[in-house]
């Protein structure tokens, strides 16, 4: 055998190799196009592996299908060569729109820099003193409008006229990586114990998916914001559903934690006492005087009694835990306890608590390939994809909850705030979290057009600014005083008659449901508007330990149960149909609980965590989160 013939048995053998590693089956056409493009491009074989992972990982990321034909490869490794002179070359700002790069061979980026070196506001932070500063001063006049708002503006945009001939293909758009996934548009897996792996729920197979235009696509995303059913809760079947697929998805979750698998050697005995081994409640029966491992949900008898249920039974909990746990464990959560079972048929419980943690990048080595989110599909990897988040170190979102349009003080220190950021680095987003009203909407039909005059002053202060209401977002997540829906998890958005003048003058501008999702490049924003805190304190079976503090109790709650809401039904209600948007798995990579209490930010599993407070009622601060360092500052 020729030595070239050798090379290219050993090179097919290694595309095979690797594309089935990533559960991708070539056909014949696809794997000689493959060889011809390695040998055109003359990779070297010691570079070989790595280049075969890239193309296997941006079809698995770009396509989803299992099986790989020529004609996509083709589409793949085209969109790839496009993008590769990307890592060998920072991208510059645009002035016309600051969030797009423009190409550093025009003589208009030339001149932008020399505009930047004469005016240091254009690459300067926003100085917080004298917006602190400005904000006492116009308290008492509630009508004075920023005089220079025109000329940041002016300063801002630098009186050019668009590149014509710009080179759009070779740099990146970082709107382009900005996504927001509405609850009711995210794709419902569910846990299949025969194959072990989740799959997708078809929803035309659902009483009411196919009737109320659901259209997702194939990939997991999907065409715009699907419309609730005509079911507020869902169905029946739904409802068993929901806390079957809660169980599944945190019972796996554990099955693979290394506490919980079984060792290599059985007969080592140090590595048995090592390895905790689930019992299902239906085994511990002629087995009194023993110790178990059990998980489980928590549930309240009508005697007030506590049980723990699974899927096979239900056994009573005689509570002895005197140690203060961390977290927050509510009826309907989920529990690992460990207790000695009695002949009176109860667990007398010695140890209980949450199930423990998965980082996000175990979880999504194991199930890379399931698109949870939904979002746009993307060509680039995730490596790709955080080498771009970290060049745009100046990227950030502004996040503010119970924005109160009812009140002046707010569009006094909303004019203040804009006005700083116009004559500074523009923020991509602004989040904007209910409550949107200091009271409960009523229902009576007086409510309506104050709460629609709230939003056109709104839109009116925002296109003052034009820079900003054309080229950053603004994001509106719902609260719990806005209509329009019942008090029900999910909440849909607001109703866009409430929000027209806002979609007309703000260009960017996304009313998006409660919770809601960002992707931006590699990262995953959970944003939840919700009191949860004191719902969950007020409602502890076991008290949490005072020695942790309150926010680490929430925050560990919500991840380590992954849910956003674990309450009872009969305290918070959640729409059975949607309960998987409010599941927390994988772990976000940061996660913006936006509530009553103080501010905080916080980092558990991994997950950057924060609370912006309420802009009222804490002397008008705000949070601001920097996704390429992923930090957060408190103003």
């Amino acid at each position: 055998m020729s030595a070239s013939k050798a090379r290219t048995m050993a090179v097919r053998r290694q595309i095979v190799r690797t594309f089935k590693k990533h559960q991708l089956t070539l056909q014949i056409d696809a794997t000689e196009y493959l060889e011809e493009t390695l040998e055109a491009q003359d990779v070297p074989a010691e570079d070989l592996n790595d280049t075969l992972e890239n193309i296997a990982t941006g079809y698995v990321a770009r396509e989803g299908l299992q099986i790989v034909s020529r004609a996509r490869l083709e589409v793949v490794l085209e969109s790839m060569q496009k993008w590769t002179h990307h890592l060998n070359e920072r991208p510059t700002r645009n002035p016309l729109d600051p969030h797009k790069p423009q190409s550093s061979q025009s003589s208009y980026s030339q001149q932008s820099q020399q505009r930047q070196r004469s005016d240091p506001r254009s690459s300067g932070s926003i100085d917080m003193e004298s917006v602190r500063h400005r904000i006492q001063e116009m308290e008492g006049d509630q009508h004075t409008y920023g005089a220079n708002s025109q000329d940041n503006y002016h300063d801002f945009t630098m009186d050019q006229e668009p590149v014509q001939n710009m080179d759009e293909e070779d740099d990146v758009d970082i709107t382009e990586l900005f996504h927001v996934i509405d609850a009711f548009s995210m794709p419902r897996w569910t846990w299949a114990s025969d194959v072990k792996t989740f799959i997708r729920v078809d929803p035309t197979k659902k009483q009411h998916g196919a009737e109320h235009g659901h259209g997702y696509h194939a990939n997991g995303s999907s065409n715009g914001t699907a419309n609730m059913s005509n079911h507020i809760l869902g169905t029946a079947e739904e409802k068993t559903a929901m806390f079957r697929a809660r169980y599944h998805v945190l019972l796996q979750r554990v099955l693979r934690n290394e506490r919980f698998m079984p060792p290599v050697f059985t007969g080592v005995k140090q590595q048995q006492d090592r390895f905790f081994r689930l019992t299902p409640i239906k085994a511990l029966k002629g087995r009194s005087g023993e110790t178990f491992m059990m998980f489980g949900m928590l549930v309240q008898k009508g005697d007030g009694k506590f049980c723990l249920e699974d899927l096979d039974g239900r056994i009573e909990l005689v509570m002895h835990v005197n140690e203060k746990i961390p977290g927050m464990l509510t009826e309907n959560c989920f529990v690992l306890v460990r207790g000695q079972y009695t002949d009176d048929d109860v667990i007398v419980v010695g140890d209980i608590g949450l199930p423990p943690p998965e980082p996000r990048e175990v979880t999504k080595k194991v199930f890379g390939s399931i698109d949870f989110l939904g979002a746009p599909r993307e060509m680039r990897s995730e490596e790709q994809l955080k080498v771009i988040s970290e060049e745009y170190e100046t990227i950030s979102f502004v996040i503010l909850s119970d924005v109160w349009l009812d009140q002046p003080k707010t569009f006094t220190t909303l004019r203040t705030i804009f006005e700083g950021y116009s004559s500074a680095i523009l923020p991509l987003a602004f989040i904007m979290c209910g409550s949107f009203k200091s009271q409960p909407f009523l229902l009576n039909g007086l409510e309506s057009r104050p709460y629609r005059e709230g939003f056109n002053q709104l839109a009116e202060l925002i296109a003052e600014f034009p820079t900003m209401a054309n080229y950053c977002y603004f994001i509106f997540v719902p609260g719990p005083n806005d209509p329009w829906c019942s008090n029900i998890l999910p909440r849909p958005k607001i109703p866009d008659f409430y929000t027209a003048k806002v979609r007309s003058l703000v260009k960017r501008s996304i009313f998006t449901s409660n919770p809601c999702r960002i992707k931006y490049c590699d990262q995953e924003i959970v944003i939840f508007r919700e009191d949860i805190l004191n719902r969950l304190f007020r409602n502890c079976v076991v008290p949490p330990s005072k020695e942790v503090p309150t926010q680490t109790h929430l925050v560990r709650t919500i991840i380590d149960g992954a849910h956003l809401c674990p309450l009872p039904l009969t305290t918070r209600q959640v729409s059975w149909a949607y309960d998987h948007a409010l599941r927390i798995y994988p772990v976000p990579d940061a996660l913006i609980l936006a509530d009553k209490f103080e501010a905080y930010s916080l980092k558990y599993e991994n997950c950057h965590c924060m609370n912006p407070g309420s802009f009222p009622t804490s002397d008008y601060s705000w949070m601001v989160y920097y996704p390429a360092s992923r930090r957060s500052d408190i103003w």
